[in-house]
């Protein structure tokens, strides 16, 4: 029996922030699940999107994903709310101001049980990310689309999704989405925001040894190190072909 669960009406935007990626999957036509650790942020989603949250449609969840559930200690960044994190050494990057609070974790198995799999799963959980991809291996079924965004482990995030059955893989430069449209929608991606997903992104899906290729010679090198400035930055967006 595949682990692969059958396409679903809704995404689960892990890391919601500011709520543009949430808002251009609701305008899609998704239903959504938007987790995200700051509670001022999901405050300000929850009147952003007063009429999704009445309708249904959107179900903002304000906690961290983690290893267990519980309770651990949360660090905002002050200076940009982007970079808050579990990790401390993520969130104060730079020498940057950070203010410690509690805040409520969950599993992803716990979120798969408690909401389905999604047809989507987007993950951009600041320094943390490879705890929801790990705990990926274990689940039953799977998100027919995941992407993660990129990191110094990146190597390790692809064979991860490898190993849990994905075998075709997309590199978005994230640096671009502002320049991209869904001319659907007509929708501009705002800056800063994950852009388009799945076969809506340019290009064929590749295998997993072309995506390390492609990658080693784009993005990092084999021994970790950038080999573009840091003013690009990439999501990592695969599917199961076969």
């Amino acid at each position: 029996m595949t682990r692969f669960a059958q396409d679903s009406g809704f995404i689960f935007d892990l890391g919601m922030n500011n709520g543009d990626d949430t808002d251009y999957y609701l305008r899609l036509g998704y239903d959504v699940v938007a987790v995200e650790a700051n509670p001022a942020l999901c405050e300000r989603a929850s009147k952003r999107f007063s009429q999704a949250v009445a309708d249904g449609r959107l179900k903002i969840v304000n906690a961290a994903v983690w290893e267990t559930s519980g309770e651990t200690n949360f660090f905002v960044n002050l200076q940009n709310d982007h970079w808050s994190s579990i990790d401390i050494g993520w969130a104060g990057r730079d020498n940057s101001a950070c203010r410690e609070i509690t805040v409520r974790c969950v599993t992803l198995p716990e979120l798969f049980d408690e909401y389905a799999v999604p047809h989507y799963l987007k993950i951009d959980v600041e320094g943390v990310d490879h705890v929801v991809l790990d705990q990926l291996l274990s689940v039953s079924h799977l998100p027919k689309f995941v992407s993660v965004e990129d990191c110094r482990f990146g190597f390790e995030y692809m064979k991860t999704l490898f190993a849990c059955g994905y075998d075709g893989f997309k590199l978005l430069d994230q640096s671009t989405v502002p320049t991209l449209t869904d001319v659907r929608l007509g929708h501009v991606f705002a800056p800063g925001s994950s852009g388009p997903l799945g076969p809506d992104i340019e290009g064929p899906w590749m295998s997993y040894d072309d995506m390390v290729d492609l990658y080693s010679r784009t993005v990092r090198d084999f021994g970790g190190n950038r080999l573009a400035p840091r003013t690009q930055w990439w999501d990592i967006h695969c599917t199961r072909l076969n």
